[in-house]
């Protein structure tokens, strides 16, 4: 078995990219291969609401907190990996420290609470 999958990262995750964003097809090209290997899901979505900031990127697993990203920029890509890793370890998703994300972490938008 791999060993991004045999730790969790990215199982049952799936990772949504706005392709109504300027760029959002490279974007989404960009985001899968950062995430390739990790077991994660990366589909195409249609507009995720993030139009204030464009470059959006949902993340979410069942029975895990959804987190919407944005504007995620190329300079992000390399930290997508982990921001899954810690995403999988988290009770219900919820990263409480983000400091290993550098500037990914200061593209949440939003955090929706896993239903119960």
């Amino acid at each position: 078995m791999r060993p991004d999958i045999e730790n969790g990262a990215g199982q049952g995750a799936t990772v949504f990219v706005c392709r109504e964003c300027p760029g959002g097809a490279d974007r989404l090209e960009r985001v899968r291969r950062a995430l390739s290997g990790t077991g994660c899901d990366t589909r195409p979505s249609s507009c995720l609401s993030g139009c204030r900031s464009g470059a959006s990127v949902a993340i979410r697993a069942p029975g895990r907190m959804a987190w919407l990203l944005g504007p995620v920029t190329e300079d992000d890509m390399a930290h997508l990996p982990e921001f899954m890793r810690l995403y999988r370890a988290a009770p219900q998703g919820a990263i409480t420290d983000a400091r290993s994300l550098g500037t990914l972490r200061l593209r949440v938008l939003a955090r929706i609470p896993a239903l119960p």
